[in-house]
């Protein structure tokens, strides 16, 4: 299933907790000093959240396969057999700090590692969202052109998809209070996931 999903809802409520900065990292500075580029490396903590649907997916820290640092995350899921009416994953990185991307986000894009846990397939049945603290979420469906030569269960293949995409202006999202990263998954998959951040992507008429 390829998802082309647009529309802004005010549907998903987590809790929140205290604030801190980290370190400005070698990415950080690309991006014109963004402290909070980096959306998930290895912890799988409390600004890390699945779905309680246990029936329709199970998320877990795997630390055998990774991309980058120590571990990733292993997601298992099938919406349809478990009969669930929603289901994701999301990251309330820095700690679930309001995240001010206003000024990268002409310029920058989400970018992430997959890896199929067994077997290979062209196409991955999810969406993905940005949410601000006022509730509004913002939608950009998977696409076959982010991925041409599919997903296997020996390499990773990067996914990166730009923020322009996500249509903030039209949707009235506050870029300046960026709450957290989703992941709606539809379907029926199973991958391991690793390395999301945002990272320097500027317009080809820049």
């Amino acid at each position: 299933m390829i998802l082309v999903l647009t529309a802004c809802t005010s549907v998903l409520q987590v809790q929140e907790k205290a604030l801190y900065d980290d370190p400005i990292t070698a990415a950080d500075t690309v991006l014109g000093g963004f402290k909070a580029s980096a959306i998930f490396k290895d912890d799988y903590d409390k600004s890390v959240w699945v779905s309680p649907e246990v029936q329709c997916v199970q998320m877990a820290s795997e630390k055998v396969v990774f991309k980058e640092g120590n571990a990733s995350l292993k997601v298992n899921w099938d919406k349809i057999k478990g009969n669930c009416k929603w289901i994701g994953i999301g990251f309330g990185w820095n700690n679930w700090m309001a995240k001010d991307m206003s000024d990268i986000a002409e310029a920058s894009a989400v970018s992430f590692s997959v890896k199929s846990v067994k077997g290979d397939f062209k196409n991955l049945p999810v969406a993905f969202a940005f949410e601000d603290y006022s509730g509004v979420q913002c939608y950009y469906g998977f696409r076959q052109e982010m991925a041409p030569n599919g997903f296997n269960d020996s390499t990773w293949t990067s996914v990166v998809i730009p923020l322009e995409k996500f249509n903030f202006k039209s949707k009235d999202f506050d870029l300046e209070k960026v709450k957290q990263f989703i992941i709606q998954l539809e379907g029926d998959g199973a991958v391991y996931i690793d390395d999301i951040k945002i990272i320097s992507f500027p317009r080809k008429n820049d």
